[in-house]
């Protein structure tokens, strides 16, 4: 059986929507509250901690459960030297008791740390799930499906180690000839990467101005172009415009305007794009190298 999971890049956005809202409502906190608890079993516990298990949100997962400590501590790192030992005692207490009743071969224990780390619920909680020779997923801990993930083509946010591999990027695409010459930098700007197995495919970036910004160094390798990658980098500049308030995006562009005026740009003056960004990198470097006026220029208005 081959498992597939779809990760759109949505997941992480509902996870932080749910954790925002718990933050805010500490009221309505399923583990803090204990509302959560009702029709579910709580099987032990100790003065500083309990475990349960809910059939509700096993998700399949047979007998699976977990330990929550009785104070509210938003993750594993907050619990207190006290805790750390109740939870221990507690999950000794917890193998016993399912070794005894429904003998797994095998278990699957931990934390998720923060919405990225895939929680939801501001309150620490150590899940604890048996597993059995006879499950499809035997063999399989949770590295294996994190390793899976890596190898597909992800985007994420570059940080100033990826300067480098931005550069790179775009010598590789054609975009300069020059290293020297490139003026990308995440001062002020945001830039995001295609990676798999950690080798950096693509890149974009947007440099910020007043209510506009600025795409630029939509690059990737030569040998993986044609394969939605650009594509996906494109849409994640321009979501990221549209959710910092953006009333429009430009980028200069002599070659690709087929492909931008698909996406929405439409050709305006360069003139245009230097008053409404003068303080970006690129245009400063044109202005400042005599490039600007043989550029191309588009804009996407986003104010509608």
């Amino acid at each position: 059986m081959k498992v597939t999971v779809k990760l759109d890049g949505t997941l992480l956005g509902e996870r932080q929507r749910e954790w925002a809202f718990f933050r805010a409502n500490p009221d309505r906190n399923p583990l803090s509250t204990r509302a959560g608890f009702t029709d579910a079993d709580v099987v032990l516990q100790n003065d500083l901690c309990v475990y349960v298990q809910d059939a509700r949100h096993s998700d399949g997962l047979r007998s699976a459960g977990y330990i929550v400590t009785r104070a509210v501590r938003e993750t594993v790192f907050d619990l207190t030297p006290a805790e750390v030992v109740a939870t221990h005692a507690l999950l000794a207490e917890v193998r016993a008791h399912l070794d005894r009743t429904v003998q797994p071969d095998g278990y699957t224990v931990g934390w998720n740390v923060f919405p990225a780390g895939g929680a939801h619920i501001p309150h620490v909680h150590l899940h604890v799930i048996p597993r059995w020779n006879t499950d499809l997923a035997a063999g399989a801990g949770v590295r294996y499906f994190l390793k899976a993930a890596a190898r597909e083509v992800q985007l994420r946010a570059a940080v100033p180690a990826d300067l480098q591999a931005i550069h790179a990027l775009i010598l590789q695409a054609g975009l300069s000839s020059d290293a020297a010459r490139i003026t990308a930098t995440l001062d002020g700007c945001s830039y995001w990467l295609a990676v798999q197995d950690g080798e950096a495919l693509g890149c974009v970036g947007l440099e910020h101005g007043e209510g506009a910004s600025l795409l630029r160094s939509a690059s990737v390798c030569p040998d993986r172009q044609g394969q939605g990658i650009g594509a996906r980098l494109a849409r994640a500049a321009l979501d990221a415009a549209r959710g910092r308030g953006d009333r429009a995006v430009y980028l200069f562009s002599s070659h690709a305007g087929p492909y931008w005026a698909r996406l929405g740009f439409r050709e305006v003056p360069v003139a245009e794009v230097a008053a409404a960004l003068p303080g970006t990198p690129q245009v400063r470097s044109g202005e400042c190298r005599g490039w600007l006026r043989q550029e191309t220029a588009w804009k996407l208005d986003l104010s509608g």
